[in-house]
């Protein structure tokens, strides 16, 4: 689901835009930016410098780079955040189950009001739904938070393999061609405006994980 998010941060950076990615998972190559850069014909150098790449090691490292953004997005007024790998740390020996939840729920609360405030995409990376070390509760804690959820799958082996991604909330599913000029898989920022409080943002946290056949 890397791969996806990687796609949607190279159009808003084409477009002018600013994006800070939150590296809790160590995974991030800006280096793979640059094709789908190329693809959009777009200036590699300047976009690849409105990207704000952030970095963390452990759970508490995370927490504070969580932290800092509504701070960071004051300033740079980013359409869009990804957090890469929110679940990742949270399996660390010395992170209590109770420490846990209690971060996540105070991370989830930390996205939704970049969501309501700033009127922030935020894309949030879990992971493998299904992998031996995921804790099945915290993916469905972040389901019940967020507005939509898409889900990917490996099909296929070597050069016949092809990334399928389902739409839970409204059922599409279909294959991942990230070089097609296709409307469905292309990720729409909402225009700015002001919103009453008591209303809804167009566009509230995106959770997108792995399920391995």
């Amino acid at each position: 689901m890397r791969t996806v998010s990687e796609h949607w941060v190279a159009c808003a950076l084409a477009r002018g835009e600013v994006v800070h990615w939150v590296d809790g998972a160590c995974r991030i190559d800006p280096a793979r930016f640059i094709p789908l850069l190329e693809f959009l014909e777009a200036d590699v150098e300047a976009c690849l410098a409105r990207l704000y790449l952030s970095r963390g090691f452990t759970l508490h490292q995370l927490d504070r780079q969580l932290e800092r953004l509504p701070d960071e997005l004051a300033i740079t007024r980013s359409p869009m955040v990804v957090v890469d790998g929110l679940l990742a740390m949270h399996n660390d020996d010395a992170i209590s189950p109770l420490e846990s939840r209690t971060l996540l729920r105070r991370h989830v609360h930390i996205l939704r009001e970049l969501v309501h405030q700033r009127q922030t995409a935020v894309v949030a990376i879990t992971g493998r739904a299904d992998g031996p070390h995921t804790n099945t509760r915290h993916i469905e804690y972040i389901q019940r938070h967020a507005q939509n959820h898409l889900e990917g799958r490996w099909q296929g082996r070597r050069r016949h393999r092809r990334l399928h991604l389902r739409h839970h909330r409204t059922g599409i599913s279909g294959h991942w061609s990230p070089f097609h000029i296709d409307p469905q898989t292309r990720f729409q920022f909402p225009p700015p405006q002001v919103i009453p409080q008591n209303h809804l943002p167009p566009v509230d946290i995106l959770p997108l994980h792995h399920r391995h056949p």
